[in-house]
């Protein structure tokens, strides 16, 4: 049994949820550690601030385009992927820090 922010989870429950495929994006804005998690399954993408969650947003439907229906993935889409991700947290950075 593992607990989670859901609860417990029995063993098939938490393998289907570290099996989730996530693309990770990082980068330091004004000395702050920022990353993105976009999770493909749920098609979400989580903003963590110096290691602590802090945000979880649906993932807009045009982030990736119809690419991420094409086919198996090369090398090029996951930097595609990757780079759309780190284009998502630059802009939401910029627009929490105009909120703040």
């Amino acid at each position: 049994m593992v607990w989670s922010r859901a609860g417990a989870l029995d063993r098939s429950e938490w393998e289907t949820l570290m099996k989730i495929p996530t693309v990770r994006a990082g980068a330091h804005i004004e000395g702050v550690h920022w990353i993105a998690e976009y999770a493909e399954d749920v098609h979400e993408i989580r903003i963590f601030r110096e290691g602590q969650e802090i945000d979880v947003h649906d993932a807009p439907s045009s982030l990736f385009g119809d690419e991420e229906n094409a086919g198996s993935k090369s090398t090029a889409d996951h930097r595609a992927v990757e780079a759309a991700v780190l284009a998502y947290l630059r802009r939401f950075v910029a627009e929490h820090d105009a909120e703040e």
